[in-house]
């Protein structure tokens, strides 16, 4: 099997484009052996073409790429908009080389601040780059992004995503956990899209919010806040 079809796999995930780098293009036969190919490690054996939100009641069988996301909202954040996120990547497929590349409107500070199972991971410019990926490999990030937004009413809305896994024109399923933390005693929340539901767990605290979800599809996380004061 050819280096390639362990590494042609791309994923779109809160923001920023993750691309393997300096692989000849394999034809259509081959992709499509590879995805039919039982002896991967992240089984693709559901897909879909038109990149519509499906929430899963069950986890996928195979192991699943995992993105574990903490964005914390402080006091200045809501007249700046800045957020701090800390990020990691989990049980990533082994590849010779990886681009991880943002794409926030605004973003600065960005830093690698833990990897395991990688040859060499550095910053260059807003890009993570990574080498050597070993199986089961992950990668930590810290970085601020400016996604809240005032609102013509007074509010303020956090949007966060797009999340996808996606190879070429499929997406396929992906695990995705968020906290936000938020300073309660000058904001409240008002509202949180997509709502609770099957496939999709909930858990509200006072300053806390904690999402975990399993899905196919493009994900885009929405939280709107009114000022107490």
């Amino acid at each position: 099997m050819r280096t390639w079809l362990n590494l042609l796999l791309y994923f779109f995930l809160m923001g920023f484009i993750v691309s393997a780098m300096g692989l000849d293009a394999p034809t259509p036969e081959q992709l499509e052996d590879w995805f039919e190919d039982d002896q991967r490690e992240h089984q693709f054996d559901r897909k879909r073409d038109d990149g519509v939100l499906v929430f899963l009641q069950t986890p996928p069988d195979k192991r699943t790429p995992h993105s574990i996301n903490i964005l914390t909202i402080e006091p200045d954040s809501l007249q700046s908009g800045w957020v701090k996120i800390d990020q990691c990547h989990e049980q990533l497929d082994p590849v010779e080389k990886v681009e991880v590349v943002y794409r926030y409107n605004e973003m600065r500070d960005l830093r690698i601040t833990r990897s395991s199972g990688i040859g060499r991971a550095r910053v260059e410019g807003q890009s993570i780059q990574l080498e050597n990926v070993e199986k089961n490999a992950s990668v930590c990030v810290q970085t601020e992004a400016r996604i809240l937004y005032k609102q013509d009413d007074g509010g303020l809305l956090l949007r966060n995503g797009p999340f996808q896994r996606r190879f070429l024109d499929s997406y396929f399923p992906m695990h995705v956990t968020l906290t936000v933390s938020y300073p309660d005693e000058y904001v409240s929340l008002q509202d949180i899209n997509p709502a609770d539901t099957t496939g999709l767990k909930m858990k509200l605290k006072q300053g806390l919010i904690y999402i975990d979800t399993w899905f196919e599809g493009k994900l885009m996380i929405e939280l709107e806040f009114r000022p107490l004061h």
